[in-house]
């Protein structure tokens, strides 16, 4: 199949994208007395532990929380099951947590019913949510927005963002009392520029490696893990590829052994102590003689895919992913496929 320049025709998918700079810009502003005020009531709580509860995309900013928080606030983040109320109606003691409940509708019927039984448990519960008019809104402690404005493409992608930027956000706060608040303040008001920069790049080299693959692995590690996650998401939801999101460490525990000659492999920088890790998996892939494309700094004999540096490495996964949607919309199209319209999959998933 020949290969032609990107295309960027007004998908819901290319235009919701393109949306996230200003939405960071905009959701900074509105939430910044909030968020003071929700991070003011964890440091009350004193929690021994912070739990999430997300599913989809939702679930990949959970792993971004997990990673930022453990880094930074030095507490243990630990994913809350939905089926562990839904289906088995599992009582859990949450005297001593933070239950952050991640949605963008905040309609689906388990995650409702953890969030429920976490409260009942006596944990305080934030919903990080995009609709909030939505019932996990209501029922929820206190709600930190999202504030993505409508989103009608069945790929998330600015309330994705959106969302990792308002854990950021709260981190920012609750850093207080643990030192480098005013570097990551100062690295959030950047952001919005950094997005707009991503989003002006295109990458047509990646095109060729990814137009005819039904495979792919995407690889990251630390903070990097989530933006491996969702790519690897995107990539199945748009473009029909069997893409899985590992981490560099993790991937040589067994899925290694399906990448050889030709085998297309991504790997995200991190810009942190994770990335000589990233890069050593990637040579070891091209020795394998796998098509390995880079997004970051250059890694020899792979494919080059340029993103900005983020203000803060922490925040790197959020200018990947602003990259990445405008390249996963356009493959999906080059792919004869239509990013707005997934075959099988519905805008809101409401899982029992």
């Amino acid at each position: 199949m020949p290969v032609r320049q990107p295309e960027h025709p007004a998908t819901r998918m290319h235009q919701e994208a393109g949306e996230a700079a200003a939405m960071i810009a905009r959701q900074q502003q509105r939430n910044s007395a909030l968020v003071g005020q929700i991070a003011a009531k964890v440091r009350d709580v004193a929690p021994k532990l912070i739990l999430t509860c997300a599913r989809g995309s939702s679930d990949h900013v959970a792993t971004y929380g997990k990673y930022l928080f453990e880094t930074r606030l030095g507490l243990p983040v630990c994913s809350f099951a939905p089926s562990v109320a839904s289906l088995y109606a599992a009582p859990a003691d949450l005297r001593e947590a933070v239950f952050i409940a991640i949605s963008q509708s905040g309609r689906s019927p388990d995650l409702l019913s953890a969030s429920r039984a976490a409260k009942a448990g006596g944990a305080y519960v934030v919903a990080v949510v995009n609709d909030e008019a939505s019932p996990l809104a209501g029922l929820a402690d206190d709600v930190l927005p999202i504030d993505a404005g409508e989103e009608l493409s069945v790929a998330a992608t600015k309330s994705c963002i959106g969302s990792m930027a308002a854990l950021y956000h709260l981190c920012t706060h609750l850093c207080a009392e643990r030192g480098g608040e005013q570097a990551m303040s100062a690295a959030l008001a950047d952001l919005p520029g950094t997005l707009s920069q991503a989003w002006s790049l295109d990458w047509p080299q990646a095109l060729a490696p990814l137009l005819d693959s039904r495979q792919a692995l995407v690889l990251s590690r630390g903070i990097g893990l989530a933006a491996a996650q969702e790519a690897a998401l995107k990539l199945k939801e748009t473009c029909t590829i069997q893409a899985e999101g590992f981490s560099a460490a993790e991937v040589r525990h067994g899925p290694m052994t399906i990448v050889g000659k030709g085998f297309p492999v991504i790997a995200i920088a991190t810009f942190d102590a994770s990335q000589e890790s990233i890069d050593s998996v990637s040579r070891e892939f091209l020795e394998r003689g796998a098509r390995v494309l880079v997004a970051g700094e250059p890694v020899d004999g792979a494919v080059c895919l340029p993103v900005p540096r983020a203000p803060d490495s922490n925040l790197q996964p959020l200018v990947f992913l602003q990259a990445f949607y405008k390249f996963a919309n356009s493959l999906s199209l080059q792919r004869g496929l239509d990013p707005d319209r997934p075959k099988s999959l519905r805008k809101v998933t409401e899982t029992v």
